[in-house]
């Protein structure tokens, strides 16, 4: 029997990368037989990913449509286009049995390939509002799975399924993983760490409490992303209580050191961060596509394992008093461990698998 066909589209940040991959990965171990083709772009990871994973890519030349009307709208509208028909003639050679999509605008031509050719499409929506892609393809989806509730004005939805947002499992203790060679595993540490594209902006706002936590001896590893790295490593290079990195390919060895984390609320992190069981304090990036940020961290504020900061001049005061109050109280600490874990996404990716392989009957 010949094995069916999945295809997965994500591309553009690893918020939709990396679950995606995970679910990847999941049907690369379930026992039925599985062949995957991922459907990405050129301009992130997933080349490099889909190539360490073995698993066959097939690139499109698109771009995210703009809001505002201009050329450079016109040569979305045409890459959109060019880019459909490219995937249905995909689909016509080597018709899938199914589409499961992570979100983006490159998933946008696959999804209406999928429409159009009348194949199954699942959606996988990581935030408390839908993006603008999936809400277009709701309609369409035979289930959306959901890595949050939806909140707001989000439409009700017969055919979703609560899962979480897919993380990576960890198969392995990091006793032997190459930490800087100063880095102390028995030190309280902080986590600083702005998502896959850094974050500038919040960076700038932590200056002051990286200096009074390093005063403290706290220890402090933090991703700054391409844009602070060089001043802020400049600055605290003779500061041996930080340790500055441009970026972290795996944050993992990092999460599995740290007492508390600090970052955005993007929900590929938050899942991460339930998965480690951490408490967290979330600065939501301000100009988040419909504030989606910010209603993650609130909710996340709600469950009792995160405390919501909003990213002004009063950042750094904020952030000192939320670190302080979690850190100097231990039932508080381990109680927000609980909530963390009581929100761990770690079934995720099989919920979905399990659920995709239901209907097709595998």
């Amino acid at each position: 029997m010949n094995p069916k066909t999945i295809v997965i589209a994500a591309g553009g940040t690893g918020g939709h990368i990396f679950p995606a991959l995970s679910v990847a990965q999941a049907f690369k171990k379930s026992h039925s037989p599985v062949s995957l083709l991922w459907i990405g772009t050129y301009r992130s990871r997933e080349v490099e990913l889909c190539k360490k994973s073995t698993i066959p890519i097939m690139i499109l030349d698109v771009i995210g449509l703009k809001r505002r009307i201009g050329f450079q709208s016109i040569i979305a509208v045409v890459s959109f286009a060019r880019a459909v028909l490219s995937v249905m003639c995909q689909f016509t050679k080597h018709r899938p049995d199914a589409v499961i999509a992570f979100g983006g605008y490159v998933c946008a031509p696959v999804l209406a390939a999928a429409a159009l050719k009348k194949i199954p499409i699942y959606l996988q929506e990581q935030n408390t509002v839908a993006g603008m892609v999936n809400r277009f393809f709701l309609r369409y989806a035979k289930k959306t799975f959901l890595g949050f509730p939806l909140a707001g004005k989000s439409p009700t939805l017969q055919t979703s399924e609560l899962t979480g947002t897919p993380v990576r499992t960890q198969v392995q203790s990091f006793e032997s993983f190459p930490y800087p060679q100063k880095l102390d595993k028995t030190r309280k540490t902080i986590l600083i760490c702005g998502g896959s594209q850094g974050a500038q902006s919040m960076n700038d706002g932590l200056i002051d409490a990286v200096v009074q936590w390093s005063m403290q001896k706290l220890q402090i590893i933090w991703q700054t992303g391409t844009a602070s790295y060089k001043a802020l490593s400049t600055r605290f290079v003779a500061d041996k209580n930080i340790f500055i990195f441009e970026t972290l390919d795996d944050l993992y060895p990092f999460y599995a050191v740290s007492k508390i984390i600090i970052g955005r609320a993007g929900a590929s992190t938050l899942a991460e961060i339930a998965y480690f069981g951490l408490p967290c304090v979330l600065i939501p990036l301000p100009w988040a596509s419909e504030n989606h940020q910010w209603v993650n961290a609130g909710l996340v504020q709600m469950q009792g394992w995160g405390i919501r900061i909003k990213q002004d001049a009063s950042t750094g005061k904020n952030i000192i008093a939320a670190v302080s109050a979690i850190l100097s109280d231990d039932h508080k600490y381990n109680a927000m461990c609980m909530k963390a874990l009581d929100n761990s996404p770690a079934e995720a990716a099989d919920k979905i698998v399990s659920a995709i392989r239901k209907d097709l009957k595998l």
